[in-house]
């Protein structure tokens, strides 16, 4: 059902979805701190809950796709 869904063409034309995606993003300092977690201290980060990392996974790819549809990313510019 969702391969009819997703080729499917609006009035105004097929939905970009990364740039929606681009559009919603903002910085999460929370995040970004847990991201830094992640690199500085991999083993407490281990310790997180999945939840947690999952959220954070979802966040980074978010931000990647802001970054490639020409989003100011870096902090404070949101």
């Amino acid at each position: 059902m969702s391969e009819y869904l997703n080729g499917a063409a609006f009035l105004d034309g097929k939905r970009d979805k990364g740039q929606r995606r681009a559009a919603a993003f903002k910085r999460d300092e929370r995040m970004e701190a847990i991201a830094e977690l992640c690199d500085s201290r991999p083993e407490v980060f281990e310790t997180l809950g999945t939840s947690i990392r999952m959220s954070l996974g979802y966040y980074e790819n978010d931000k990647k796709i802001a970054a490639e549809h020409g989003r100011d990313v870096t902090k404070g510019a949101n």
